[in-house]
């Protein structure tokens, strides 16, 4: 396993290994977050489990992609494609939030037998555009791609300052904020930098229709659990049912907190996972 995990790093993709035991998981944070959003679950788990937090390229320690390259939704697929052929896995679970749940959720339709199981936290299905808006929202990303070599970094007086600025702009306490940003920010003179790509905070180029996201995410067969929470965002019940149908088998958890209620109810959220790995275990 350190092998593989050494290999990523060489790649640029940066890990966090929570656990020693016999079955893989793969964690996959959200848009603008980094692997740090799993810690609080992750401080007491099974120890059949060995738990593999990823930082998505462009966020928290991996690397940004070439400036000839940009962060289009199905890469992010490839990359984690890539990850459990590094590990040298037959299948493992995955674990993904928001964003995260998105690319798990299409990497289980495309490679059912890779995946034991399936556990989506605030996230479902895929971000759509519809055709008769393709056209606006292709230019839109072009033109705000010619600008991203302008974006000047924001310098933030302390870290304090940082992980308040962070905690406003979300549902999130200033705490777990300064748990996200502890992962995400350089220290120079003078205060602290985010090391995020400014170039995640462009409009996406491509995505897929709503019928296009239908057809590529059916007949999901890997055995599944949506984990909601009570103050999470709208957007995931609106998407829950557009592709509940597209799951064959689907449960659906609701757990007090808002859209990182993986944060906010920690315990909770890791029982529900670890009893949904167990019934889709190898051993």
């Amino acid at each position: 396993m350190k092998n593989a995990i050494d290999a990523l790093k060489k790649q640029g993709i940066a890990t966090q290994t929570f656990g020693d035991g016999k079955e893989v998981v793969i964690c996959v944070h959200g848009w603008l977050d980094n692997s740090n959003s799993f810690k609080p679950m992750l401080s007491s788990i099974d120890a059949k489990y060995t738990y593999i937090a990823i930082d998505l390229m462009g966020h928290g320690q991996s690397q940004w992609r070439s400036a000839d390259a940009h962060y289009y939704f199905v890469d992010y697929v490839y990359d984690l494609l890539n990850i459990i052929d590094q590990l040298q896995v037959p299948s493992c679970h995955l674990v993904g939030h928001s964003l995260g749940a998105m690319v798990c959720g299409l990497f289980s339709a495309l490679y059912p037998e890779r995946v034991n199981s399936l556990v989506m936290i605030e996230g479902i299905g895929l971000v759509c555009t519809e055709p008769d808006d393709i056209h606006q929202q292709m230019k839109a990303a072009f033109e705000q791609r010619k600008t991203t070599d302008k974006f000047k970094k924001r310098l933030y007086s302390s870290f304090d300052a940082l992980s308040t600025a962070r905690s406003q702009v979300g549902d999130i306490t200033k705490e777990d904020a300064a748990l996200l940003m502890s992962r995400n920010t350089q220290k120079v003179e003078g205060g602290f930098y985010l090391t995020t790509d400014p170039r995640l905070k462009t409009q996406s180029g491509f995505r897929f229709s709503q019928a296009q996201a239908l057809a590529v995410l059916n007949d999901i067969d890997v055995h599944s659990l949506l984990v909601i929470g009570t103050k999470g965002y709208d957007f995931v019940k609106q998407n829950l049912s557009i592709f509940k149908n597209n799951f064959n088998n689907l449960e659906v958890k609701e757990i007090s907190g808002g859209h990182h209620c993986h944060m906010d109810n920690p315990q909770q959220c890791i029982t529900l996972i670890e009893q949904h790995m167990n019934r889709n275990t190898l051993t």
